[in-house]
């Protein structure tokens, strides 16, 4: 468990809707403070999703291996709300803030390389400019890693977990090693 997975909001809601959150269970999760409000925080709302719900019961059974890192990004966005209680955040912030989460942990010289877990082109997109070293991967990816190693029966039949209520869920597989 010593390899930092850092999770998009994407993956963890299809992991949530496939029902397979606990494959985040091998590994020490880093939630960038922005995909936290984005999920787990999602799940305490009245009128949340299952999705949302499983998310916020996962955090809540397994805070042990989870950490949430404060982000430049996500201070900011708080700055702006102390002012503005309306304020709309931006397209792409939980990106911008695993990209911050990055460089705080090259800065910081931390381990191994953390692992990206994404389903959004803009990671692909951006992929030269993120801090390195770090090695993103996709849920497909993710899923396919999870067979070879006998965590799940099948990557195919978890794509069609994940479809059902996601089913226009980034399906590529997809690994760039930024390192």
């Amino acid at each position: 468990m010593s390899r930092l997975l850092v999770p998009d909001s994407g993956p963890l809601f299809s992991l949530a809707a496939g029902d397979l959150l606990h494959l985040l269970a091998r590994f020490k999760v880093g939630l960038a403070d922005i995909v936290r409000e984005e999920t787990i925080d999602r799940g305490l709302l009245p009128n949340a999703s299952i999705e949302a719900q499983r998310l916020l019961a996962y955090y809540t059974a397994n805070a042990v291996n989870i950490e949430t890192f404060n982000t430049q990004v996500g201070t900011t966005i708080k700055a702006r709300r102390a002012v503005d209680p309306d304020y709309q955040k931006p397209r792409n912030v939980g990106e911008l803030s695993i990209q911050s989460l990055l460089i705080d942990l090259q800065l910081n010289g931390s381990g191994e390389a953390p692992v990206v877990l994404f389903e959004d082109a803009w990671f692909i997109n951006n992929a030269q400019g993120l801090a390195r070293p770090c090695i993103l991967l996709s849920t497909q990816a993710f899923l396919e890693y999870a067979q070879t190693n006998g965590w799940i029966a099948s990557a195919e039949q978890a794509r069609q977990a994940i479809s059902h209520s996601r089913p226009m869920a980034y399906s590529a597989s997809t690994v760039i090693d930024q390192g």
